[in-house]
């Protein structure tokens, strides 16, 4: 019997990893993508014969999510759902609105609106997974936000808080800015899904985990964790079966600065010192 999964971002960088570990696992795959041209190449790439391409822009709100999500389960016929990876993520700069508008939208409100329009179609022990951030670790961001994140027990409470302006949150003790302070929300959102009854009556577990320092577009080439390496850190427990221990949040944070990935990323800064010196130019 089949199993199925739904990885969101997975044209490139980690998602594609993570889509095409799924795919070697067994799994028939929808890749969920921006642009639906980005879905079908990424089909081409690791099969059309257990991918399925998903057009969808987690940012463009409930109507296009639910559309998505109807299209999956049209998809699924009377299979169920078994691996949700939410990794479609962005990175923005600055403390400014509209960093922290598109921030929220895509890093938290869109994976969690996402994972309630698909709860219909997620069988028993189904597994769940967040791709968060060290950066949002609740010791880094700011002592009014950890207060803020800490009172707010449901969704709602949190969608509140999210639609508050950067300026009221505010950038006291803390330098992670907007994405950071999306990526809490989000881990705060998967302990929140992780305790509801939904999601623990039928064995779901849901957790939210940071692959690390991750070589993509968005991490940088000189990065030490490939993307194969990040992509089984977060497969980890959607691999584990169900231990009867369910809706457990735990945010993996992988390690970066072990011995491996120090060599590593010092063997990277090496060659990229070296390219720099030959003017070949370095790229990141």
């Amino acid at each position: 019997m089949s199993r199925h999964a739904v990885v969101t971002g997975s044209n490139r960088g980690l998602g594609k990893a993570i889509a095409q570990r799924l795919v070697q696992e067994g799994f028939e795959v929808a890749l969920v993508c921006r642009r639906l041209s980005d879905a079908q190449t990424a089909v081409a790439s690791l099969g059309p014969s257990c991918c399925v391409p998903i057009q969808l822009d987690v940012a463009a709100g409930e109507d296009e999510i639910g559309r998505a999500a109807s299209e999956i389960a049209l998809w699924l016929g009377t299979s169920k759902l078994m691996v949700l990876v939410n990794n479609a993520g962005n990175s923005y700069g600055g403390w400014d609105e509209e960093a922290w508008r598109d921030s929220r939208l895509v890093n938290y409100k869109g994976p969690v609106s996402f994972t309630e329009a698909l709860l219909p179609t997620l069988g028993v022990g189904a597994s769940v997974t967040m791709v968060g951030s060290g950066l949002g670790d609740f010791h880094l961001i700011s002592p009014k936000f950890q207060g803020l994140l800490t009172k707010a027990k449901s969704i709602e409470d949190l969608d509140k808080l999210a639609n508050r302006s950067i300026n009221f949150l505010g950038s006291d003790n803390s330098w992670v800015g907007p994405y950071g302070l999306s990526k809490a929300l989000v881990h705060r959102a998967s302990e929140i899904l992780a305790s509801d009854e939904r999601y623990k009556g039928n064995g779901i577990r849901v957790n939210a985990v940071c692959p690390g320092w991750v070589c993509t577009d968005m991490g940088g080439q000189q990065a030490p964790i490939e993307p194969e390496e990040g992509a089984a850190h977060i497969l980890e427990r959607a691999f584990q079966p169900p231990s009867g221990v369910t809706g457990t949040f735990v945010c993996y944070c992988y390690k970066n600065y072990d011995a491996e990935h120090n060599l590593a990323w010092e063997k990277k800064h090496g060659e990229c010192n070296k390219k720099k010196k030959s003017k070949t130019g370095c790229h990141s």
